[in-house]
């Protein structure tokens, strides 16, 4: 008797096998979730972090990072060395230079479960509260996190006076969303959006471009205002003779940071009384940098900011002002 060739029998059994089940099935991509609609007023989403329910408020200028408040319950859990999974923590250090300042926040890499879907994110834990949010937020949660393909801001009803404009949106140097926006021979400016910021923040390469354009002077003393995590920078405040259109939105002013003047991290003394506005020198990364985060100053004329992920190309995405048409 003349047994089977073991080869021949393997490729037998296999051609008797259905084509599904050579294959390993692909799991059914989930459907996508319905538009997120947010009031201004509280933009708050509910998630959970760590097995821990909180409540976060969304930025839509924000890059993929969770930030949670000092005085949040989810801080105890965080600071364990393990999760309730019995999983040891994954720490790191989120390091980030605000004009002269170099920090370094701690943070760990969390389950983020927001609408039933699960996203992994680095959890920020800065020494300060993000500014800006309402009562009850337990921290600050980016844009790019969300697992929804389209979210909308509602500031106040839509009237007809109001004008849409489609934006690309995009990354900007500072890893926060924005668009480019080029305001004629003054050159491109790099524009974000901060919804949770009470007043517009303007580098002084941008602010020197836009005074050219509205006729614009730098009045009153130094201050200081909290740019990110805490840090807080000189401005002075910008005051434009004639508005300046960004897109569909109108910029009457805003603070100037000054640290970049001649090269230094205060406004040099002999510029105190001055009100011509001019970049005379380069200060590290953000040296002729011409960016302007613009705050509620600006966009609280709005009634609506949206944001969409292309359902075709997930990694592009637009904003859609609705304001009054300039």
């Amino acid at each position: 008797m003349i047994s089977a060739r073991p080869d021949l029998v393997l490729v037998l059994l296999l051609a008797a096998m259905p084509v599904q089940a050579a294959k390993r099935a692909k799991p059914a991509p989930l459907p996508p979730l319905p538009p997120l609609e947010l009031p201004a007023t509280a933009p708050l989403i509910e998630a959970e972090i760590a097995g821990q329910p909180v409540r976060l408020t969304v930025d839509l200028g924000g890059d993929d990072i969770v930030q949670i408040n000092p005085e949040s319950p989810l801080r105890a859990v965080l600071a364990a060395a393990t999760r309730p999974d019995g999983v040891a923590a994954d720490r790191g250090q989120y390091r980030v230079a605000v004009g002269q300042a170099a920090l370094a926040i701690p943070f760990t890499r969390e389950a983020v479960m927001i609408a039933g879907r699960p996203v992994r994110a680095r959890v920020l834990q800065p020494g300060a509260a993000p500014p800006g949010q309402p009562e009850g937020s337990d921290g600050v949660i980016g844009l790019p996190l969300l697992p929804h393909d389209r979210v909308t801001l509602r500031l106040r009803p839509a009237t007809s006076a109001d004008g849409s404009q489609n934006l690309p949106a995009r990354i900007g140097r500072s890893d926060a969303w924005g668009f480019d926006w080029l305001l004629g021979k003054a050159g491109e400016l790099d524009v974000e959006i901060h919804p949770l910021r009470a007043t517009s923040v303007i580098s002084a390469a941008a602010a020197s471009a836009l005074a050219a354009v509205g006729d614009g002077r730098l009045v009153g003393g130094v201050s200081r205002v909290t740019i990110s995590f805490g840090a807080a920078r000189p401005v002075r405040r910008l005051e434009l003779a004639r508005p300046v259109a960004i897109a569909n939105l109108v910029v009457q002013g805003g603070l100037v940071r000054l640290y970049d003047w001649a090269g230094r991290t205060n406004l040099p003394p002999e510029a105190q009384a001055e009100t011509e506005l001019a970049v005379v020198g380069k200060r590290g990364r953000q040296g002729a940098w011409r960016n302007i985060k613009l705050g509620r100053d600006v966009l609280g004329a709005c009634a609506s900011i949206g944001w969409q992920r292309d359902a075709e190309r997930p990694q592009l995405s637009s904003f859609t002002l609705l304001c009054p048409r300039p």
